[in-house]
């Protein structure tokens, strides 16, 4: 349960736990319109007391899980040198994500105020993984060095990207499963890294959010841009989305229905679509990384 769904039961349960406590603290004027045996009014009281002290508890582990929740999304990793951060990505990350997207994957990728309104429907569509690094003594800055997008989507995203109007650059926000819904597909995409150290933790990252995003039957979206990663899929059982038939092509859409095969899926992210190149130098011309 989320901070805002927490806040509403918890609404909900001082609202109707006054409203009860209020009746039963109204003998008079209650009994003058329904008999009542007298221990009717006291439990009354009680069973008011205890859902409005319910509510209030509520309304302060709704504050707890939200700090709590900031902790779980900030993981350290470390190598014998640098510590590397995963967080989610907010509104102000957005810049440098964008400029990250775009050396790699060149025009092809979302823009700035399409990628604000995804992270306004759904807090996690962005991971990104930053190295910390000391400049000298004490003061340190955190450099971006790798990230990925899990967008759970809509029905009308899924229904957008099987009749080919939408491809992962291009969904918009009612595309965006929201954080009651139940999304009735994900996407996946976007997987960067601009070190080998970072594309091992973006990789780790990227199996421990798409493991509870695939757990209930749902359709799993990619898009092949390598040999490796076409022959993954096509192991896996990907189809292409325009026909749902044929066997996956490079650069072509594909998508495959999740069940009992999550755990397959689960390994087979880290091998395939969209992998950025990964380069030791950041001049350094892309190269594939050794699978």
């Amino acid at each position: 349960m989320n901070r805002k769904s927490l806040l509403d039961a918890a609404l909900g349960l001082c609202t109707v736990g006054g409203a009860v406590f209020a009746v039963g603290a109204s003998k008079d004027p209650v009994s003058k319109i329904v008999i009542l045996p007298d221990a009717a009014f006291g439990t009354l009281m009680v069973v008011g007391g205890v859902l409005a002290s319910a509510g209030a508890i509520a309304f302060m582990l709704s504050f707890l899980i939200d700090r709590l929740e900031q902790a779980v999304s900030q993981v350290a990793y470390g190598d014998l040198d640098s510590k590397y951060l995963c967080t989610q990505a907010r509104p102000s990350d957005l810049p440098g994500l964008y400029a990250l997207y775009t050396r790699y994957f060149g025009d092809d990728v979302p823009d700035i105020q399409l990628m604000s309104t995804w992270v306004a429907k759904c807090a996690s569509a962005f991971t990104i993984v930053q190295k910390v690094v000391e400049d000298s003594g004490l003061q340190t800055r955190q450099e971006l060095v790798g990230s990925f997008k899990l967008l759970p989507l809509t029905a009308k995203g899924v229904r957008a990207i099987d009749l080919g109007q939408a491809t992962g650059s291009t969904f918009k926000p009612e595309h965006i499963s929201g954080g009651r819904s139940r999304p009735a597909g994900y996407y996946v995409g976007d997987v960067v890294a601009t070190t080998r150290f970072a594309r091992g933790v973006v990789m780790a990252q990227l199996n421990a959010a798409v493991w509870p995003a695939v757990r209930s039957a749902v359709i799993v979206y990619a898009r092949p841009l390598t040999k490796d990663g076409l022959r993954v899929m096509t192991k896996h059982g990907f189809v292409q989305v325009s026909d749902g038939r044929f066997a996956p092509q490079i650069g072509r859409a594909c998508k495959l229905h999740v069940g009992s095969q999550s755990e397959s899926v689960v390994r087979l992210t880290a091998r395939r679509h969209r992998l950025a190149p990964v380069s030791e130098k950041p001049d350094e011309k892309p190269r594939l990384p050794t699978p």
